[in-house]
């Protein structure tokens, strides 16, 4: 069975829940029973030494050291006189009853049968005490077994050793007050992993739910996208790596939509372009071949003219074309640029003077900058700004070009006179086959190309193009490039 992203996203958290539990649960055995087993150890220890101590009391109570030498005390002695007395800590009753007489009868009547004792679990203390005398001869407890580690303290009187106790380890019992203990804590610690398993996979369920949601919601606008709704969007919540994802998918179904945009327009811009030229051609060859126009010069000169417009379309569409798949192939080599602005500017002076505009250059200075650039392809792209400013510059007017040397390069500003752009044009204004003007009149311009073309050569040499509002009324045109294209490559 194929599970889904939420199964699998449930199913990884709860694992994860699960083994984190487990492991707790497995560390918090573990401690429990060691930290019990210490805790245990240390009571034997204290409860050893209260004995050592309260021996070596009674010892000295009874005659101290001389009276064990000369057999007047014994340890044994000693013992039974501190279980008698209560002295000996955890001592089971069927210990007591082996030491302390029975009670006496009340009125003549017998003493009830006593019950028969029940053996005593290794828990308790008394059962598990050995003593040595000073000889170290086993005057008490039962035959330690080898290789068994047990507690051990000298009982002193006086400052003379007189005897050892020892105490057995402790054994397993079941049912005792120890075991029924560690029971009721390891069924606390059970309890609480169930509780905590429970909460984990409730938790787990909501979080792979939300998680799985936002991702269904990627996958709604994703889905939508590839069918065709460019204007999908998805929905953004939080500010997460989804988020972004959310963001980046935005971007793009935007990106694909203003491309499409872009396509649709540029199909309707190329065939208005194309078909223009073609309409001009077609009607003066029908006029040709009907007889209504005389085959002469002037008529050849015509078609000539409408044949080498649209020859520059294709070629400016081509060369837009290979732009974008390829970029643009340049020859750098060393330039002057400052000569290549003064021989611009004496090639368009006597256009700019018959169309009334006043043409001046402003070098701040410089006689000469040296650069490396392509030439040819920098002149391309002056001649097509220069003819943008030459066609929309209301007569009279005023083309002023700037060159200066900046710290990204050399900076080549041109400024017209009005009209102007509006600033929501501004960035379209790069845009290939775009107008500002919503006329498509071919007395309007030319193909809407030469911008487009402009700021291809601009990226092909590292540098950049930007339109903005000019100080003398007009449109501002500032190219920066580096000083040597060649470090683009």
């Amino acid at each position: 069975m194929r599970l889904r992203l939420f199964h699998k996203l449930f199913l990884l958290l709860a694992m994860t829940a699960l083994l984190a539990a487990m492991a707790m649960a497995i560390v918090l055995s573990f401690n429990l029973s060691r930290g019990f087993e210490d805790y245990l150890d240390a009571r034997d220890s204290e409860q050893l030494g209260g004995f050592v101590d309260a021996a070596s009391a009674n010892i000295s109570a009874y005659g101290g050291a001389p009276a064990l030498r000369d057999g007047r005390l014994t340890l044994l002695s000693v013992f039974e006189a501190m279980v008698r007395n209560g002295e000996v800590p955890n001592t089971p009753p069927d210990f007591r009853a082996k030491i302390m007489p029975p009670p006496p009868t009340i009125d003549g009547r017998s003493r009830p049968k006593a019950e028969r004792p029940r053996p005593s679990p290794p828990a308790f203390f008394a059962p598990r005490l050995l003593l040595f005398d000073a000889g170290n001869r086993q005057v008490l407890g039962p035959k330690p077994p080898p290789h068994i580690k047990l507690l051990e303290q000298s009982i002193r009187v006086e400052g003379q050793t007189v005897g050892t106790a020892r105490l057995l380890p402790r054994g397993p019992t079941p049912g005792n007050v120890d075991a029924r203990f560690l029971q009721s804590q390891y069924r606390a610690a059970g309890l609480t992993l169930a509780l905590m398993l429970a909460l984990a996979s409730v938790s787990a369920y909501f979080f792979a739910q939300a998680g799985v949601a936002r991702l269904l919601e990627m996958q709604r606008a994703t889905t939508a996208i590839a069918k065709g709704d460019l204007t999908a969007r998805a929905v953004l919540k939080g500010d997460d790596e989804l988020s972004a994802m959310g963001q980046n998918i935005n971007h793009m179904a935007l990106s694909l939509e203003l491309l499409d945009t872009s396509r649709r327009r540029w199909l309707a811009e190329i065939s208005h372009e194309l078909r223009t030229p073609l309409s001009v051609l077609v009607g003066e060859l029908d006029a040709l071949k009907d007889g209504m126009r005389p085959l002469k010069m002037a008529a050849v000169h015509s078609l000539s003219e409408e044949a080498q417009r649209l020859g520059r379309i294709v070629e400016d569409l081509h060369f837009l074309a290979v732009s974008d798949l390829s970029g643009i192939t340049c020859q750098f080599v060393p330039c002057d640029a400052v000569d290549i602005i003064e021989r611009l500017i004496a090639r368009w002076e006597q256009a700019f003077t018959t169309a009334n505009i006043t043409l001046d250059a402003d070098f701040g200075g410089l006689k000469t900058l040296s650069v490396i650039w392509d030439k040819a392809r920098i002149q391309q792209l002056l001649d097509n700004i220069l003819s943008n400013s030459l066609r929309y510059t209301d007569p009279p007017g005023t083309v002023v070009m700037t060159v200066s040397e900046v710290a990204t390069g050399v900076a080549i500003t041109i400024d017209d006179s009005s009209p102007s752009v509006e600033d929501a044009h501004l960035e379209q204004l790069f845009d290939p086959l775009f107008r500002v003007e919503g006329s498509r009149a071919r007395m309007s311009g030319g193909s809407g190309l030469g911008l487009a073309i402009g700021a291809a050569i601009a990226c092909a040499h590292g540098g950049s193009i930007r339109a903005a509002p000019s100080a003398l009324g007009g449109l501002l045109v500032q190219i920066i490039l580096p000083v040597d294209a060649r470090t683009n490559d």
